[in-house]
C-alpha cells in the first residue's frame, strides 16, 4: 500500500468533524509548505466527494472546508516567497525540488504574470511553486489574489463535485466508470508530459538567445 492509499484510507475511517480537519490540513499544506508537494490533494478532494455521495459527509461544507483550506495554503506560500525572495530554492527543500521545475514555474509566471497563478492551479508542482515564485519575484498582492481565488474557485469545489458525481456512476456502471477513469488519467498524464516537454523547449530557447545576446 502507497503513501497515497494509505493517507486517503485513514482519512476516510475519521469521525466527520476529523475527516473535514484532515482534508483542511492536506489542502492547506499542499502549497502552505514547501513538503507538501507530496500530499495527494486532488486524491483528497476526490475522496471527500465520494463520502459525500454515500452520506457520511455533507457536500456544501466539504467543498467550502476544502476550498477555505486550499485558498490560505496559497496565501502561506505566496508569503514565504515575498518574506525569503530566492532562499526558499537554495534551503534541502528547495534543492530537492530541483532546478527545472523551479525554471519552469518562473517561466509560467514572466510568461503569464497573474494568470499564471490561475493555470498553475491545475497542475500539482506548479500549485505548490507558483505562489511562491509570484511572492518571490514581487507581484502584486492584490493580482495574486484575484487570479488565486478564481483558481481556487473552479478547480477545488470541481474536484469535490466530480468525486461526488463519480460515487453516483459507480454505484450505476462501475466497469464503465472504471473504463473512463482509466482513459481520463492516461490523458492527464500525457497532456502533463507534453506541457512539461514544451515548457523544456521554450526554457533551452529562451536560454540560447541569451548566450547569443550575450556574446
Amino acid at each position: 500500500m502507497n503513501f497515497t492509499t494509505a493517507l486517503l484510507n485513514r482519512i476516510a475511517e475519521l469521525p466527520p468533524a476529523g475527516i473535514y480537519a484532515a482534508a483542511a490540513a492536506v489542502l492547506a499544506g499542499e502549497v502552505g509548505l514547501l513538503f507538501g508537494l507530496v500530499l495527494p490533494a486532488a486524491s483528497t478532494m476526490l475522496t471527500v466527494g465520494l463520502l459525500a455521495r454515500t452520506g457520511q459527509l455533507d457536500l456544501g461544507t466539504a467543498a467550502l472546508v476544502c476550498t477555505l483550506a486550499a485558498f490560505a495554503g496559497d496565501q502561506l506560500g505566496f508569503l514565504e516567497g515575498r518574506l525569503t525572495g530566492a532562499r526558499v530554492r537554495a534551503g534541502w527543500l528547495g534543492r530537492r525540488v530541483g532546478d527545472r521545475r523551479w525554471g519552469q514555474a518562473e517561466e509560467l509566471i514572466r510568461r503569464r504574470g497573474g494568470p499564471a497563478v490561475t493555470v498553475g492551479r491545475w497542475t500539482a508542482f506548479a500549485r505548490t511553486l507558483v505562489p511562491r515564485v509570484a511572492g518571490a519575484v514581487g507581484l502584486p498582492y492584490r493580482r495574486f489574489v484575484a487570479f488565486d481565488a478564481l483558481g481556487v474557485l473552479v478547480w477545488v469545489p470541481g474536484t469535490v463535485g466530480a468525486g461526488y458525481l463519480a460515487g453516483a456512476s459507480v454505484s450505476r456502471l462501475p466497469g464503465l466508470v472504471a473504463l473512463a477513469v482509466a482513459a481520463a488519467v492516461v490523458l492527464v498524464v500525457l497532456a502533463r508530459r507534453l506541457r512539461a516537454a514544451a515548457t523544456a523547449r521554450r526554457l533551452r530557447a529562451a536560454a540560447t538567445a541569451r548566450r547569443a545576446t550575450a556574446r
